[in-house]
């Protein structure tokens, strides 16, 4: 286990940063960060716009052609105007325990943040901040955050450390900066290796998102350059027989699945997971480094997911569920809240390092509580609705649907019996862990009553003849919430739960 020291400069740039209240401008190199991240978002609009042009050649009698790829082009050139103008605009700077980011010229916008209320917080060094030792940072609070982009690696450096050591003052009661100390060093407690991430992207399960992104892409180029019209001979060739159908079907899962392999091996490249006593640090990326300081007290939630193949062969993953705002960025992990700690262990390993960061909660197994009457009804429905879309298409449209019908119900089916067969909860003193299982994987979740902002019973008539009902747990997440469910249990273990819960909202109560 190594240690990673920080230097007595930094302690002296950050007490600078503290006398200094002067508004500061943002890194040179964000202006072409701007400019590259407006091209990537408008890069469809840019082709098709060039397209045009290639195609009709630029004539000035037929000036008239040329009117809608130049209106293109100008709304691109528009948004880095606007992209830069707000980069040269921006200014921070420290007031009162706060932090604040001014930007906007016309529109002049004031963000500030206290520092005492800061979650955390999140640096990415994409491929031009790694070449000219820029910083995107990212500070979050439970309701509010601010991105400062771009910002020099040692400025980084010097804020992250300011406010995370001022945060600790205020925590403390502290009213002075001048007898701040350095925080303890972060120690090393979990990296993933060459082979571990190798193993984890063979098993990542990207396949499906890497089909829906080219799906999505699919669609929006489609509706552009009408690609299904130019593409009906060949569907029609492979249309004409089930080998064909067969093989375009298989190699398309085995490019997805190549595809998700290499993304999931970028992203996580080089994953190191350090600790101070309070806080994770999280690294990792290649062409897109991140690195995120998260505070282990104000961790919302623990959870575990693991897809059967990877339980089969002894892995799991462990992430922490927190607050955030997704005003910020529109990533998952802003809008979820989920985090990932440990993205590829055993489980045996994992407990351990979990129970060393985030020593606050259990990672026990759950018992298996749901009844064998709920079994069918987690498939009936699904079962009714598949074999009426198959019986329409079978008759009107397509005469061999009933095999895709029969796909269907068999994975119905199996979804089922392992929702009924592993799904369940365990209630140790002020945590409640509950187990979500579906067809592929499963999820655990560590739930402690105090962070629980909401517990609902469902039934309906049906439900209460089978004395069955359905529980669902939420803890804020992101900027929403998250819900562990638990469908068709027995409505005793329901109304214990709901007891369970009602404890701790009497003692509150009491103790007000």
């Amino acid at each position: 286990m190594k240690q990673m020291k920080s230097p007595d400069s930094l302690l002296n740039v950050s007490r600078r940063w503290r006398l200094m209240s002067e508004h500061r401008k943002l890194h040179p190199i964000t202006y072409l960060s701007k400019i590259f991240k407006v091209v990537k978002d408008n890069i469809l609009t840019l082709v098709f716009a060039l397209f045009l042009v290639m195609k009709n050649g630029f004539k000035f009698e037929d000036i008239g052609d040329l009117i809608f790829p130049g209106i293109l082009l100008l709304s691109a050139v528009i948004g880095i105007v606007i992209a830069v103008v707000e980069a040269v605009t921006t200014t921070y700077w420290i007031e009162d325990d706060k932090l604040f980011v001014k930007s906007g010229w016309l529109s002049v916008t004031t963000k500030e943040l206290y520092i005492g209320r800061i979650q955390s917080i999140e640096a990415t060094r994409n491929i031009v901040n790694q070449v000219f030792g820029g910083v995107i940072l990212e500070v979050k609070t439970p309701g509010e955050g601010v991105k400062l982009d771009t910002i020099s690696q040692t400025s980084a450096e010097a804020l992250t450390h300011y406010l995370e050591t001022r945060k600790q003052n205020l925590a403390e009661g502290t009213e002075t900066v001048e007898h701040d100390q350095l925080k303890p060093s972060f120690e090393v407690y979990y990296q993933l290796k060459l082979k571990d991430i190798m193993l984890m992207s063979v098993t990542s399960g990207a396949m499906g998102t890497v089909l829906a992104v080219v799906f999505g892409l699919y669609t929006q180029i489609d509706e552009v350059l009408n690609i299904s019209e130019r593409l009906k001979p060949l569907q029609n060739q492979v249309a004409g027989s089930w080998l064909s159908i067969a093989v375009a079907v298989v190699s398309i899962l085995v490019i997805s699945y190549v595809i998700g392999i290499f993304v999931t091996a970028l992203k996580y490249f080089n994953y190191e997971l350090t600790y101070d006593g309070e806080r994770l640090k999280i690294r990792h990326g290649l062409f897109e480094v991140k690195e995120r300081i998260i505070v282990v007290k104000q961790i919302q939630a623990v959870e575990e997911n693991k897809s059967f193949l990877r339980q089969w062969l002894g892995f799991t993953s462990f992430s922490a569920i927190i607050t955030s705002d997704s005003a910020i960025e529109s990533e998952e992990e802003n809008i979820f809240g989920k985090v990932d700690i440990l993205p590829f262990v055993t489980r045996k390993e994992g407990k351990k390092v979990m129970t060393q960061l985030v020593p606050d909660y259990y990672y026990n197994e759950v018992n298996r509580v749901i009844p064998l009457r709920s079994f069918r009804r987690y498939f009936q429905f699904s079962w009714l609705f598949i074999i009426i879309v198959t019986g329409l298409v079978q008759y009107y449209l397509f005469d061999k649907a009933w095999v895709a019908g029969l796909v269907f119900l068999a994975i119905t089916f199996v979804s089922a019996w392992m929702r009924y067969k592993h799904s369940g909860y365990i209630i140790r003193n002020n945590q409640i862990t509950v187990r979500e299982t579906g067809l592929f994987s499963s999820t655990i979740y560590q739930l402690q009553e105090d962070k629980l902002i909401s517990i609902h019973v469902k039934d309906h008539y049906f439900l209460k003849k089978a004395q069955l009902a359905t529980v669902e747990l939420r803890v804020s997440a992101g900027s929403i919430f998250t819900t562990a469910t638990l469908h068709l249990m027995d409505r005793q273990d329901a109304e214990a739960i709901y007891d369970w819960f009602m404890q701790k909202e009497v003692r509150q109560y009491e103790e007000s």
